[in-house]
């Protein structure tokens, strides 16, 4: 018998996501429902040029427009200048509102807090500065050409990441075709449906409540302590509903560190609910590549090696997505056997909105480069594409695989989804029906599209927090350091409780998003929230089983191998008698009755 009866297993069957009526009838509380007594509004004035020296920033004006309470500027905040996600070069830290440089187009020159949304906008419509223009930089490669304007002149160039590989893979050779191209990543705005909005309320002894619309809550503790010379036990972050992040809402913005300024300089609780316009600034961009690349093919499709240059878009505030590159790198061994890689990667700092993360971060631009390449590659040697890619899958038995960049891939069948899809989509057919309309010379045309590729999952550091806890009446309450804006965490986890214990998904409660609720927590982002928080909570579940069968043990004098878990009754109990069983409601009363019970 083992510990836990296998009738009744919930996972593998279709669940309705319990979190979603709340969302469907417009029960969900966002950081602008929040009903915070006294708030004031802030709103942003920016920067109309790309790169300037500032001048005077005016604000008399805004400050006599009615209804507003303060204009700040930055030698009014005393807020030390930060990294947001991670450090690239102590040079490239942001200052929240520029300081006497502006190196964006929608950088903040000043803040506007006013007791109406409509009132801080028309006090930051008032405010204007001085500017001296600098050059501009907007090309990444124009920015690391030789004899380009430095953006940060202290860095000394405008190399923000340089990554080249000590060896050199030569392509030619007899009987080999090198295909060559070069592929543009387009920089794109990362736009959720709800905005990049927050909420700060001032508490006694310096304490800070700070509501985000977050991906990781957790990570904003030390962010803002950094920022505001605050302790990290003085705030406290809560993540209420949030409309999407994708990676665009993974660290600090410039704007947060400002609000919770404000409010404590006020003393009162001060929102900004950015407009869709403000987003498409102060939200990160992504991707922003630029990939010269080439692939060497033998005459019978095999491949001999890949070499690429990729330059990257750093933005004018280097961060996290100047390390995304790299990502790329790491990737671009794709789904292939290549016996070399060769992979140069040069992030250079231009005059455009700071790039961050989105969807996928390094991966899909990895993928997009590789099969471009392996396209061309089987247009120039007259091969299906479909077989070009049969030829040079890693097959099944070179599982477990590291790639020559060093990741490790665990488990793989990777011809098994190409010839599926083949066959669902009628792929030969589809050949034969768009050489028939070539041949006719239709007007409209059939172009068939084929891509591989390999995810990469369980990012953001190796461990998370997951814990368990059930009351007296039997339901469940999950504590997770994941947190979910869409991704069905309530249900997902509650169906791993379930799984174990045989209690209800209606009965289980996911708590997070609240870092004084939940100790820590890396936040939901590079698809590792159902890898990492997920095994937490499965891991968690198997310490609440011990527990309880530790418990029902002692409470019906039994052996512990001899209890059982029946997850179809949910009870706890002897093998074979179910007469005996206790409910986890039975069991919770008699730990709280007798906390020494459980030791026994």
């Amino acid at each position: 018998m083992t510990d836990t009866e296998l009738r009744g297993s919930i996972l593998g069957t279709r669940v309705r996501r319990t979190e979603d009526p709340r969302l469907l009838t417009g029960a969900g509380r966002y950081v602008d429902d929040l009903h915070l007594p006294g708030k004031l509004h802030a709103v942003f004035a920016r920067s109309e040029v790309a790169h300037a020296t500032l001048g005077t920033v005016h604000v008399d004006d805004a400050r006599d427009v009615p209804g507003v309470v303060a204009v700040f500027t930055s030698a009014d905040l005393g807020v030390a200048p930060h990294h947001g996600f991670v450090t690239v070069h102590p040079d490239f830290a942001r200052p929240p509102l520029a300081d006497g440089v502006v190196r964006f187009v929608g950088e903040a020159i000043a803040m506007v807090v006013a007791e109406t949304v409509a009132a801080a906008a028309d006090g930051a419509a008032a405010v204007w500065a001085d500017y001296e223009t600098l050059p501009v930089l907007v090309d990444p490669e124009e920015s690391l050409a030789d004899g380009a304007p430095v953006v940060f002149p202290e860095h000394g160039s405008n190399e923000a990441i340089v990554d080249t590989d000590a060896h050199t893979v030569e392509l030619d050779g007899d009987g080999v075709t090198v295909v060559r191209g070069r592929y543009v990543n387009q920089r794109m705005a990362v736009v959720s449906m709800e905005p990049n909005a927050c909420a700060a309320v001032p508490g006694p002894d310096g304490e800070l409540t700070f509501y985000a619309s977050t991906q990781m809550p957790h990570g904003l503790v030390p962010q803002l302590a950094g920022a505001l010379g605050l302790e990290r036990d003085k705030i406290h972050v809560i993540a209420p509903q949030v409309g999407g992040g994708f990676g665009g809402k993974a660290g600090i913005g410039a704007e947060y560190s400002s609000v919770a300024a404000a409010a404590r300089h006020l003393g009162r609780p001060v929102t900004w609910t950015p407009t869709r316009s403000d987003d498409l600034v102060s939200l990160p961009h992504s991707r922003g590549q630029v990939q010269y690349a080439e692939l060497g093919v033998r005459a019978d499709g095999t491949f001999t090696g890949l070499r690429v240059r990729l330059v990257g878009d750093g933005g004018a505030y280097p961060g996290i997505g100047s390390f995304l590159p790299a990502g790329t790198k790491r990737m671009s061994n794709g789904t292939y056997r290549f016996p070399a890689i060769q992979f140069d990667v040069a992030v250079g700092v231009t005059n455009t909105t700071p790039m961050g993360a989105y969807r996928g971060a390094g991966r899909p631009e990895a993928t997009a480069l590789i099969e471009r390449l392996v396209d061309h590659a089987a247009l120039v040697l007259g091969i299906d594409p479909i077989e070009l890619r049969r030829r040079n899958l890693l097959t099944d038995d070179m599982f477990p695989f590291t790639t020559l960049t060093g990741v490790t891939y665990d488990t793989g069948a990777y011809a098994l989804p190409l010839e599926t899809a083949a066959a669902v989509v009628g792929y030969d057919e589809l050949r034969r029906e768009q050489a028939a309309r070539r041949e006719r010379g239709d007007r409209v045309v059939l172009g068939i599209g084929v891509a591989a590729y390999v995810e990469i999952t369980a990012g953001g550091g190796a461990s998370e927090f997951g814990a368990v806890d059930v009351d007296e009446h039997g339901d469940a309450v999950v504590r997770a350091g994941t947190f979910s804006h869409g991704q069905g965490h309530q249900t997902a986890f509650a169906m791993i409780v379930s799984d174990q214990t045989g209690i209800p998904v209606e009965r289980i409660r996911l708590v997070d998003g609240d870092t004084r609720l939940v100790p820590t927590g890396g936040g939901t982002g590079g698809s590792r929230s159902l890898q990492l928080g997920g095994s937490a909570v499965h891991r968690a579940t198997e310490a609440l089983v011990d527990k309880a069968r530790r418990l029902a043990a002692h409470l019906l004098e039994a052996d512990v191998a001899d209890i059982v878990v029946d997850r179809a009754a949910g009870t706890v109990g002897v093998a074979g008698v179910p007469a005996s069983a206790l409910t986890w409601g039975d069991l919770a009363q008699r730990a709280a009755d007798d906390p020494d019970a459980v030791d026994h």
